[in-house]
């Protein structure tokens, strides 16, 4: 998706920082919390819309834009605050203790990153400039069953697992297949984390492809 935005060089958090003095674990609580909670009219971008996925997102330091695994959605037109920093997801899952029953945190984890399994790459663009670009490969070993990690490239781009956090799935979230309730989570996956733009008119674009292991072909933008 494309996003322009009424908003120094572009510039990405890095791994070691705490963007905005947040852990990373509490961005992907938050992220998620916020998406899951939406329901399908909620989640589902309308040309000329902004499909933010935080709901006040004025008083927020940073602003959180959709997955990319929403289909091929319109080009989304936002205001964002040029004191804000931009969340961009580039690929990511989670597992929870309610569809997982009995998991336990490390159970938990490695759900979550079996969610993310294929070869997968990514791309962020600030005004036609790429600022992050991601290609890696996460797969089971077929003959151990263990999860393998191949980096190819991972150039501003965050990768992690969370600590568990708390997340709450309503009757009407927009992802199909829940169990309704309060459960122990945890998040893997790829982000970027822009760092606030400069006042003016930008247009922020992400775009993801992914190659299950074993499978076809299956892009998504």
């Amino acid at each position: 998706p494309s996003v322009l935005i009424d908003v120094h060089a572009v510039g990405t958090f890095s791994k070691e920082d705490r963007p905005f003095n947040v852990t990373y674990d509490a961005w992907a609580s938050e992220y998620w919390n916020e998406w899951i909670g939406k329901n399908v009219d909620e989640a589902t971008p309308k040309a000329g819309g902004c499909l933010l996925v935080n709901d006040d997102n004025k008083s927020q330091p940073m602003v959180m834009l959709m997955e990319t695994a929403v289909n091929s959605p319109p080009t989304q037109d936002c205001k964002i605050s040029s004191n804000q920093g931009i969340l961009v997801p580039l690929w990511i899952g989670w597992c929870d203790a309610g569809s997982e029953k009995g998991a336990n945190a490390e159970q938990l984890t490695d759900c979550a990153k079996r969610q993310n399994l294929g070869r997968i790459i990514s791309e962020v663009k600030v005004d036609g400039l790429t600022v992050a670009n991601l290609d890696v490969t996460q797969s089971i070993n077929p003959a151990s069953g263990a999860l393998e990690y191949k980096i190819n490239s991972l150039n501003n781009v965050t990768e992690f697992s969370s600590k568990p956090f708390s997340l709450i799935i309503p009757a009407d979230t927009h992802k199909p297949n829940q169990v309704t309730g309060t459960w122990d989570s945890v998040s893997q996956g790829w982000w970027v984390f822009l760092e606030p733009l400069p006042v003016g008119k930008h247009t922020v674009y992400y775009n993801i492809r992914v190659t299950p292991t074993g499978a076809l072909t299956s892009p998504g933008t």
